[in-house]
């Protein structure tokens, strides 16, 4: 299972180019997983009200739901980023998108949105891209470069990145 992490700072695009790729690799029928890191403190939000919260909230540490094709899994013990990925290798994705992360250290898209973000190309390691929404921030770039506003037509060879392993 390849692994690559969109990193960067609130607003600049992570889930974007999240759903973008996402897209991509399910559109070319490539098995694609995706985790995302919920780094602003607190705790994710959970549906109030469902048997399965209840279930939580009665002090189970691990609650599913499954219905119609789809399982849901809630858990509310913590896991160390190696055990997730070990968990979603259970299910035989090509791909595991990670959003967030940023000290990991799999191969990385960081997305700049304004000169502040510029520091994580120096905080983070195993860059394969980067996304800009202004290209005049970086001079003599030494990884691929996008514009976000042109993501779109772009995301087949960011895509591709990923698969190379650039």
């Amino acid at each position: 299972m390849q692994i690559c992490q969109i990193v960067g700072h609130k607003n600049a695009g992570k889930t974007t180019v999240m759903n973008q790729l996402i897209r991509h690799y399910s559109d070319e029928r490539i098995r694609v997983g995706s985790l995302k890191h919920h780094g602003h403190g607190g705790e994710p939000d959970m549906t109030d009200g469902t048997d399965s919260q209840q279930h939580l909230e009665s002090g189970s540490l691990m609650s599913g739901v499954q219905g119609e094709g789809m399982t849901q899994l809630t858990m509310t013990m913590p896991f160390e980023l190696d055990d997730l990925i070990q968990l979603y290798q259970m299910f035989t994705l090509d791909i595991l998108l990670m959003e967030g992360f940023k000290q990991a250290t799999y191969p990385k898209i960081v997305l700049l949105k304004n000169e502040e973000d510029l520091s994580l190309l120096h905080e983070v390691s195993t860059i394969i891209a980067v996304g800009t929404w202004d290209m005049n921030l970086l001079e003599n770039p030494e990884y691929p470069v996008f514009h976000m506003n042109n993501l779109q037509k772009d995301i087949h060879t960011i895509a591709s990145y990923i698969r190379r392993g650039i």
